[in-house]
């Protein structure tokens, strides 16, 4: 039976072959980790950073509301769609 790998391995013996595996595998599992930490960090770095909609439909920061309270529910519907209600407490 064949390795299924790129390059044949060329070990002395059979505990050099699971060595070589595991290092392997060791190597894979880090390297996914390490592409996830780079492509799935979130880009917004504060809660101020997201825009909305307000009730007319016009784009509104949230750093317009910055040292207010804000109060944010979410809705669900009968077959799972939801929807958002962001209100300013003055």
């Amino acid at each position: 039976m064949e390795p299924l790998a790129a390059h044949p391995l060329k070990c002395s013996g059979p505990k050099a072959k699971v060595f070589a595996v595991l290092l392997s595998m060791v190597l894979c599992t880090m390297m996914l980790f390490l592409l996830q930490l780079k492509f799935l960090k979130p880009k917004i770095n504060s809660f101020y950073a997201f825009e909305v909609k307000d009730a007319k439909g016009r784009t509104v920061s949230l750093e317009k509301f910055k040292g207010k309270i804000l109060q944010r529910g979410n809705r669900g519907g009968i077959f799972g769609s939801t929807w958002s209600i962001l209100r300013v407490k003055w």
